[in-house]
């Protein structure tokens, strides 16, 4: 026989059966104990311990596939189950024990002895929503943002954030620790220094996001002269921008630097950035399915060395985008008066160099 919700006393069920208990019997396993509590999310393919137990509200919050609710909502979800059969349930078990059902989950480690940060999404997507939050709240770093040709819309649409790494309630450890998220966990994704200092303190911050997961972090910096200008999470760089493209653009333009690729993005082109100069073997192997590619280098030497390279990896599908007399950069072009319409006019020169027949992005 099932229960109606109506006819139980829901605030006493669930003050009988605490959340961690429940997920705990279900195959779940939580670190630590407290008001805070986190293990591997058994809602989606993950190994980075994203799912987090509350004891004050007894509640949950996965900050990798962003499942949330309460004890019933656990049941009903884990096991398949309609409202009144997860009352039924929960009626039905032992109090304070839960209900036993699914296999074990594994439960998250952080990375040993290589050197190497591994990445873990939940800790990159709560800083990059901590940060996003951030730079709505800092005028000087949506001015110098604006002063690169990127509005607030484009900011958010791109998710950038500001990191600025001092203040009450403004450091990254200080803010993510609510959420259970510890300074070592923090150290190992890379997000701090050795020194426990952030890593892209007094820096605008980009994501890479793919299938609308956070990946990886980037970092320039706003204050004149702070050095470093440039930071990025250590280990292998991603072809920044990829995620967005979909499976089968009919084109894309590849950038030299993070900020041309900002100002690609912002004009809603389907770009991805190659991050420098090097490596561009995995720009070229990213695109191979991609019928027509323009090369958006700096104008100097380095530049014009790396998009020759890669025009020879991509073949004749590819052409160089031009830059008018002065412009170093796209960045630099797209933040003069007038300068979205030059990197137009240019892509679409360079597309129709390329054979594209649409003269239009």
């Amino acid at each position: 026989m099932v229960l109606a919700p109506a006819r139980v006393d829901l605030p006493a069920l669930k003050a009988a059966h605490p959340l961690g208990d429940v997920v705990e019997a279900s195959g779940v396993a939580l670190r630590a104990g407290g008001r805070v509590r986190q293990g591997v999310c058994p809602f989606h393919d993950e190994a980075e311990g994203s799912f987090t137990v509350y004891a004050d509200s007894q509640r949950y919050y996965c900050f990798g596939c962003g499942a949330g609710g309460d004890v019933l909502d656990y049941l009903q979800r884990r096991e398949g189950l309609s409202l009144p059969t997860a009352v039924e349930r929960l009626a039905g078990a032992p109090a304070a024990a839960g209900t036993p059902a699914g296999p074990p989950a594994t439960p998250f480690r952080p990375s040993a002895g290589t050197g190497q940060p591994r990445r873990d999404p939940a800790a990159l997507r709560a800083a990059a929503r901590h940060y996003a939050g951030a730079l709505r709240r800092s005028g000087a770093a949506q001015d110098y943002l604006r002063s690169r040709g990127i509005d607030p819309d484009a900011a958010g649409r791109l998710g950038l954030g500001y990191a600025p790494g001092s203040g009450r309630g403004h450091c990254l450890p200080e803010a993510l620790a609510a959420a259970g998220f510890s300074r070592g966990r923090l150290r190992g994704a890379g997000l701090l220094l050795a020194g426990g200092r952030e890593r892209f303190a007094g820096m605008v911050v980009v994501p890479e996001i793919a299938h609308g997961r956070v990946t990886w972090l980037a970092g320039r910096a706003v204050a004149p002269g702070a050095a470093p200008r440039f930071q990025a999470l250590p280990g292998p760089k991603p072809v920044l921008g990829l995620g967005r493209l979909g499976p089968t653009p009919p084109w894309a333009v590849v950038a030299e630097g993070l900020f041309d690729w900002l100002a690609l993005a912002a004009l809603g082109l389907p770009a991805v950035c190659a991050l420098g100069t090097q490596g561009l073997g995995r720009v070229a192997a990213a695109l191979r399915g991609c019928p027509r590619v323009v090369l958006a280098f700096d104008g100097d030497a380095a530049g014009r060395s790396a998009a020759a390279h890669l025009r020879a990896l991509l073949g004749p599908r590819a052409a160089a985008l031009p830059l008018p007399p002065g412009a170093g950069d796209v960045a630099e072009l797209a933040a003069r008066p007038g300068g979205r319409t030059a990197v137009l006019r240019g892509l679409a020169a360079a597309l129709h160099t390329a054979g594209e027949l649409r003269t239009t992005p």
